[in-house]
């Protein structure tokens, strides 16, 4: 049964990636060639203004399709979201180690009665650890920002109040916070003391950190720049506004703990006493394994968990 697993599992997963990895390549191949005769035709002066021309129906459906295809751009991004200096392929390094070694301990611990389903559910279980942490420090990293940012605007305004301009509100307000908030305003600084237009500089810190909150904060200083305005004033603001929908979260948040509480119960319940039964009489579930039927049962039994469970998320889950 190893030996099956082995010879399935891990060339099915290769001949996936190798797929991907070469479509990927054929699609970004094709894209630069179209972007490069674009560039070639127009003489405008930016790249932004090559926006118009570049963003053509078939160049937007190749652009999405890449951005779904490739993991290791998403991963990447993840990545540095979560503010960590791993690398796109040391995590799928570690997703392939871990479901080998998933598929192994199932196998030998029969999770799910039958050695080959025990050994296919613990790879995936297992397999997917690698990028539950890495999307649980990305979540964290991103909420701890959330809750500095307040304060930093507040920071910001009175710097613009006292008589500081707003590059050197900003040097000093991300030299004075705390990471990951100070980390990710001294990025901002450092490329626009390089000279790269704020826009741009800050559509690079939305993508970073995509928060509604930044995506506020960036709309109101690009516009402040094109149109004026006391910008003091409207950072304050902003931190009024969200310090506001911290408090309406919370209180949402306290409302809906028991929805999620059942959720979680009525999720763990089923797994726990399966669990207790195979330790205390294992022929209980074993006509589960014996009978062909029986492996669709828990099969369906599981699917219907994982249905479940993200129905009662999605409901006990609103959005702020």
């Amino acid at each position: 049964m190893l030996a099956i697993l082995l010879f399935t599992f891990v060339p099915v997963f290769g001949l996936v990636l190798a797929f991907t990895l070469l479509l990927n390549r054929h699609l970004a191949g094709r894209q630069r060639a179209a972007m490069a005769g674009a560039l070639r035709e127009s003489s405008l002066p930016t790249p932004r203004a090559l926006i118009p021309i570049l963003m053509l129906p078939g160049k937007i459906a190749i652009s999405g399709f890449l951005a779904r295809v490739n993991p290791s751009e998403r991963l990447g991004l993840w990545i540095r979201q979560a503010g960590l200096s791993w690398s796109p392929k040391a995590v799928l390094s570690a997703m392939g180690v871990s479901a080998v070694f998933g598929a192994l301990l199932g196998m030998r611990l029969h999770v799910l009665l039958d050695p080959a389903l025990s050994g296919v559910g613990m790879a995936i279980a297992m397999g997917l650890a690698p990028l539950v942490l890495l999307l649980s420090k990305r979540r964290k990293r991103l909420r701890e920002f959330e809750e500095q940012l307040p304060d930093a605007l507040d920071f910001l305004g009175r710097a613009m109040l006292a008589g500081h301009a707003f590059s050197t509100s900003l040097k000093i307000m991300a030299d004075e916070s705390p990471d990951p908030l100070g980390r990710e305003f001294r990025k901002v600084c450092a490329e626009y003391n390089l000279g790269a237009p704020l826009p741009d500089v800050l559509d690079a810190f939305g993508s970073r950190v995509p928060l509604l909150d930044v995506q506020f904060f960036a709309a109101a200083v690009t516009l402040q720049k094109q149109t004026g305005g006391n910008l003091s004033e409207v950072m304050l603001k902003l931190s009024h506004v969200i310090r506001e929908r911290f408090a309406l979260r919370s209180k949402v948040r306290a409302t809906s703990a028991h929805g999620r509480l059942t959720g979680l119960v009525l999720t763990a319940m089923p797994a726990g006493i399966a669990v207790f039964l195979m330790m205390t009489s294992p022929e209980y579930l074993s006509l589960l394994q014996r009978d062909p039927l029986g492996r669709y049962l828990i099969l369906g039994a599981l699917a219907g968990q994982v249905v479940g469970y993200i129905c009662i998320r999605k409901i006990v889950d609103f959005e702020v």
